[in-house]
């Protein structure tokens, strides 16, 4: 049997590993040519996504985006190349609207669709401890679940399709507006004349400490910024959240200014950054300068 995989970012090139350790043939597909290291044997890397579909019982998708979706797996014509009784497994973060209209796309041509966004950032997903948030019929979660075991230590099933979606956007909001806010402390505990170090001392040893935190915290300290989550993916889903937000008439008004903030902070160099960048962007022009307003 063969898996299909699109897309070999960040998360993507550590959780297709995963799925290879069951030993079946996996065939990768990825938009740019991409070395990955310590890629198994088994795993054929391919740069047209039908290759990735065609023969392929369950299909996995890692991307961007909902228009990196739309762009692999419905213009590059791979739904057209699939077997019948395949499986899409979508574990892109896309909107919960956009989501069921996948959904509804690949079952109106007779094919499972599952979403399955996950929990998690770059270390987890070498090691298999992500957070998988399932949502679809049972029979095409249990055709997926063997996969997503190699992926994930916790997998949440949460029923129908667009679930998963709006279960990830309300925690990566609540992580948004974790760094958002910890980016102004810092810059307040400067502008006070205290440096970082001093300033996460005392946070750490207060109630207000989350795990993103200790988990962000030599980042912030060094300041090296190497993407585990970058700026612009957060950005992404917190815009997502809100449009999400205002389809269902929830009340979230300062989502907004989140999303605005965020907005900001993806137009400039700190984009590709990891999100605990944000903790200098605050105290810093966006253009790589130390701000004195």
């Amino acid at each position: 049997m063969t898996i299909g995989w699109m897309g070999l970012g960040l998360m993507g090139e550590r959780m297709v590993k995963r799925v290879a350790s069951l030993g079946e043939d996996v065939v990768a597909y990825n938009r740019s040519p991409k070395a990955i290291r310590d890629l198994p044997t088994h795993v054929r890397v391919t740069s047209d996504p039908r290759d990735a579909a065609r023969g392929s019982r369950v299909i996995f998708l890692m991307l961007a985006d909902g228009a990196a979706v739309e762009a692999a797996l419905f213009e590059s014509g791979a739904l057209d190349a699939m077997d019948p009784g395949a499986v899409v497994v979508n574990m892109s973060t896309v909107g919960v609207e956009e989501s069921i209209r996948f959904a509804e796309r690949v079952e109106r041509r007779g094919f499972g669709y599952v979403e399955s966004p996950v929990l998690g950032t770059t270390k987890p997903a070498e090691e298999g401890k992500l957070v998988a948030l399932v949502a679809g019929t049972e029979a095409n979660v249990e055709t997926a679940l063997p996969y997503l075991r190699t992926m994930a230590h916790v997998v949440h099933r949460l029923g129908n399709v667009g679930n998963g979606s709006a279960m990830k956007l309300m925690v990566n909001y609540l992580l948004a507006m974790s760094m958002l806010s910890l980016g102004e402390a810092l810059a307040f505990a400067e502008r006070a004349g205290f440096d970082v170090r001093t300033a996460l001392d005392v946070l750490a040893t207060s109630s207000v400490w989350p795990a993103v935190y200790g988990g962000k915290r030599a980042m912030i300290e060094t300041g090296d910024f190497t993407p585990q989550f970058p700026v612009k993916h957060l950005a992404k889903d917190v815009r997502l959240f809100t449009e999400a937000s205002e389809h269902l008439r929830a009340r979230t008004p300062i989502a907004g200014l989140a999303r605005d903030l965020l907005r900001r902070a993806s137009a400039g160099s700190f984009a590709d950054l990891d999100m605990a960048a944000l903790c200098s962007w605050f105290r810093d022009d966006g253009q790589g300068q130390r701000s004195d307003s």
